[in-house]
């Protein structure tokens, strides 16, 4: 899974961020691996493009989802993070985020969950 943050300014410190979000979480400690690109003329070390999430069938589907709700539920302005995982993908935003109530909340990082979760060929 690919997990890219999208926002007005300083795009790169928020991916930082979430990067250290996520590798707090026990169910994803080495599973997160930061892309970059190696750094413009004249600048110091690379930069960040996005996260990929390295997922199993356990619980680090459901991890990732829940880390990445709270964590947009902390930011201001305009910061989105859109999760991709071949031709799935689905984008949430901060917008009102920090307002919801518990159930509300759950039912977004649920949303995340099913968007990505794989369906069982026998049926």
């Amino acid at each position: 899974m690919h997990v890219m943050v999208d926002a007005e300014a300083g795009r790169q410190d928020q991916l930082r961020d979430l990067y250290g979000w996520l590798q707090e979480e026990a169910d994803l400690r080495g599973r997160v691996v930061m892309e970059e690109r190696p750094p413009e003329p004249g600048a110091m070390g690379p930069v960040p493009e996005a996260l990929q999430v390295l997922l199993d069938s356990g619980g680090t589907l459901c991890s990732t989802a829940a880390v990445v709700v709270a964590w947009l539920r902390t930011r201001t302005g305009s910061v989105s993070v859109r999760l991709a995982d071949g031709d799935r993908e689905i984008e949430v935003a901060a917008d009102g985020l920090r307002d919801l109530d518990h159930a509300q909340v759950d039912e977004i990082t649920e949303r995340v969950v099913r968007t990505f979760q794989r369906v069982d060929s026998r049926g």
